[in-house]
């Protein structure tokens, strides 16, 4: 293959990297609360540039541009990494990055506009794109144990990538001489380094793109499933998740509680709906707290709540609905200057019987707590 061809066959590799760059430019534009992309996107097409200009040139003027090209490499690899982390609610480490990055292109500064060593500053500039990397190492090792599969691909993934990187300075270090480089856009480490690249960096944009996509249905389904003031299950979404509840554990009774604040209405009437919102949030995260994990809470509607407990007898269903009474009533709300009480309806789930009639009982005695004077739990 003549000098030009190879220049233009290695060309695809960069090329196919923008592409994936677009492709996530693209998702961030459909995605706006996608941020994470927007990173991403930036490491692909800065990384993919620089590529391709280098791929272009020969070895003369890749010691002039050195310092430059680093400095893509080195930013596009921090902005993967700071991508990857802020999906994962922590970061790339911006001071400790430029402090890497500084001392990298100290020493490729010298080692090509002082002392031309080619060998040498393909060491040292992959072992900084691998310290890089490093930075974000412990928030995928620690994720490695999540039940999510391709939360654990991504993780074990990059964990790789990164393992790939760090060690690639110490395979040349021992394995390539001086001599072998020639022309190094040329020959075949740059070849065999630019497929490496390819085939890591399609198998991460995969995977980012098949969790971005999980992530969207999530919502989808949360939008679907969830009530949007208080993020509790909607009526719909309560019966779905039932079904898998009531199997999850034979050995367990199950007791429905319905909830309803007392006098709700005089709260819209006399501060608005706006404190009346806050007033169901606050609620809403009584209830939270003082259930067990596992357990189902819905927001039916207006001012009713309804909770699904797992639990071994009704005396210990009684003690999390009085938790849960004594929580409102003990809350202070700044919104409104009154105390807030709720009443409360509480059964067990009787054998073969269908959620709609519990529901229907619950809401039975509800009702007499209500009339028997309100902020009870009235039980059968």
């Amino acid at each position: 293959m003549i000098q030009q061809d190879f220049h233009y066959f290695v060309l695809i590799i960069p090329a196919c990297l923008l592409l994936l760059g677009i492709a996530f430019v693209i998702g961030r534009l459909m995605l706006r609360d996608q941020v994470f992309l927007s990173w991403i996107a930036a490491g692909y097409i800065l990384s993919a540039l620089a590529l391709a200009a280098q791929s272009l040139m020969n070895n003369q003027q890749l010691a002039h541009w050195s310092v430059v090209a680093a400095s893509i490499y080195l930013f596009s690899i921090w902005a993967v990494a700071h991508g990857l982390a802020l999906r994962k609610g922590g970061t790339a480490h911006p001071k400790m990055a430029l402090l890497i990055s500084a001392i990298t292109l100290s020493l490729l500064f010298y080692y090509s506009q002082v002392v031309d060593n080619l060998w040498l500053r393909i060491i040292i500039a992959n072992s900084g794109l691998g310290l890089i990397q490093l930075l974000v190492a412990r928030l995928f090792l620690t994720s490695v144990a999540t039940k999510d599969v391709l939360d654990k691909t991504l993780s074990i993934s990059y964990l790789v990538i990164i393992v790939y990187t760090l060690a690639r300075p110490a395979v040349i270090a021992i394995g390539v001489s001086p001599a072998d480089l020639g022309e190094l856009t040329q020959s075949n480490y740059w070849l065999l380094m630019l497929s490496a690249s390819l085939l890591l960096s399609l198998w991460l944009a995969l995977l980012v793109i098949a969790i971005t996509v999980r992530d969207i249905m999530h919502k989808m389904n949360d939008e679907r499933y969830r009530d949007s003031l208080t993020h509790l299950l909607n009526r719909r979404g309560f019966f779905e998740a039932a079904k898998d509840f009531m199997g999850s554990d034979a050995t367990s009774r199950y007791f429905l509680l319905t909830c309803d604040i007392d006098h709700f209405k005089n709260v819209n009437d006399n501060w608005g709906h706006l404190a009346g919102d806050k007033v169901l949030q606050a609620v809403s995260k009584a209830i939270i707290k003082n259930v067990r994990k596992g357990d189902l809470v819905a927001r039916f509607g207006g001012e009713e709540f309804v909770i699904f407990l797992r639990s071994i007898d009704i005396n210990d269903a009684r003690k999390i609905a009085e938790r849960i009474r004594e929580e409102i009533e003990n809350t202070t709300y700044s919104a409104i200057p009154i105390c807030i009480t709720a009443s409360f309806g509480l059964v067990d789930i009787v054998p073969n019987q269908d959620l709609v009639s519990a529901i229907d009982r619950a809401d039975a005695l509800l009702y007499n707590a209500k009339q028997n004077g309100r902020n009870q739990v009235c039980w059968h």
